[in-house]
């Protein structure tokens, strides 16, 4: 595995990274995925009775979005994350409404990631009365870490810097660029040009009512619980679980094909996925990535973590440096079982990943429980 230069996850994170990153992908890019950008790339899938799911395109993209979810009750709607892009979640407000004539009252973010929270704004105008959920931590992030990577001039000096390299055909640091990272950049510049105006006009909303461990909102003969188990990908992560269906919606804690090791805290994340595991819900509704009816994905990704924690700690125990030991770290089995056909687009997220997080679990061996999200 590469070591990568890492910064915290936000909109920009994969390009950002590729900037960075000499060699970059380095197969030839066969098909481009989905754009997060594009409404016709989002289904609409009926989970259970009055449980609807916006499922955005795999999150395997230099720009990601996350998945929406919608909870009908008698007397209200309850909507879960609100995407990255203002005329994505004006597209969701339209289907909600071919859906219910019932007003949104709450809408959850589970984190503050920008892909799940952007759209924030386009509810409030749409639903006036809308109360806005989150945790403590996950209100503060957004105010700090998220603002300066949403920055409209940060997605135009992003433009400028990759037209260059595109331009001269070289890197950051002066390489060529391989055949198959001149692709990735120019599907990303793509995505960041569609995402650049948008970011204009987000409207940034915040949320109104902090959650600290546990709440219910009554939607009318339909509670839906809304939690904090503790961190896990973020600092603040909450889980929204439906009890009339067993429906639970995860956040970025579960993320398909893979999970987002970017500023994670992977000790931690472990437990969060038994926590998850151990509701045996009929539904699972990941921040990324279709939904799952069963337990086995949840497995998959613990055994990850685990392998990435065991060996962080065993290279540590050896008094390897970090830089050392990403060059030894060995995740090729689970790349080959997240990343179909050895997809190109995947294979690189992957990587990009678990450098990522293997860069946190290996602070983790070294300094205990982390203090930042970086």
């Amino acid at each position: 595995m590469r070591q990568f230069s890492h910064r915290t996850y936000a909109s920009l994170i994969y390009l950002v990274l590729l900037l960075q990153v000499p060699g970059g992908l380095q197969a030839q890019v066969r098909s481009e995925p989905l754009s997060p950008a594009d409404t016709s790339s989002y289904r609409v899938v009926l989970v259970a009775t009055g449980i609807y799911v916006f499922v955005a395109p795999d999150g395997i993209t230099p720009m990601v979005s996350g998945n929406s979810t919608v909870v009908i009750g008698d007397d209200g709607v309850l909507v879960v994350d609100s995407g990255q892009f203002p005329s994505v979640a004006r597209w969701e407000i339209a289907k909600i409404r071919s859906l219910t004539n019932l007003p949104v009252r709450y809408l959850v973010n589970t984190h503050w990631h920008p892909d799940h929270w952007l759209g924030n704004g386009e509810f409030r105008a749409a639903f006036p009365g809308v109360v806005i959920v989150s945790t403590p931590i996950t209100r503060n992030l957004m105010e700090t870490q998220a603002r300066p990577l949403i920055d409209p001039k940060i997605a135009a000096a992003t433009q400028k810097a990759v037209k260059g390299m595109l331009s001269a055909g070289k890197q950051a640091d002066g390489t060529p660029i391989p055949e198959g990272t001149m692709l990735w950049y120019r599907y990303g510049l793509g995505q960041l040009e569609a995402l650049a105006p948008q970011l204009e006009e987000v409207a940034i909303t915040y949320p109104t009512e902090l959650v600290r461990d546990d709440a219910t909102f009554d939607l009318g003969r339909r509670p839906v619980r809304v939690t904090f188990l503790g961190r896990g990908n973020t600092e603040g992560d909450l889980v929204v679980y439906v009890p009339d269906s067993k429906t639970l919606v995860t956040g970025d804690l579960v993320v398909h094909p893979y999970p987002y090791g970017f500023g994670s805290f992977i000790s931690e994340w472990i437990d969060r996925i038994k926590q998850l595991a151990a509701f045996n819900a009929t539904s699972i509704i990941p921040g990324h990535g279709a939904v799952e009816h069963d337990n086995q994905y949840l497995t998959e990704v613990s055994v990850l973590l685990e392998s990435l924690q065991r060996q962080a700690r065993s290279a540590f125990g050896q008094g390897m440096s970090l830089e050392a030991a990403a060059k030894v770290v060995d995740l090729t089995t689970f790349r080959r079982q997240m990343c179909a056909d050895g997809d190109p687009y995947c294979r690189y997220g992957f990587d990009a990943s678990m450098a990522a997080g293997f860069e946190r679990a290996y602070r983790e061996a070294k300094e205990g429980k982390l203090a930042d999200q970086k």
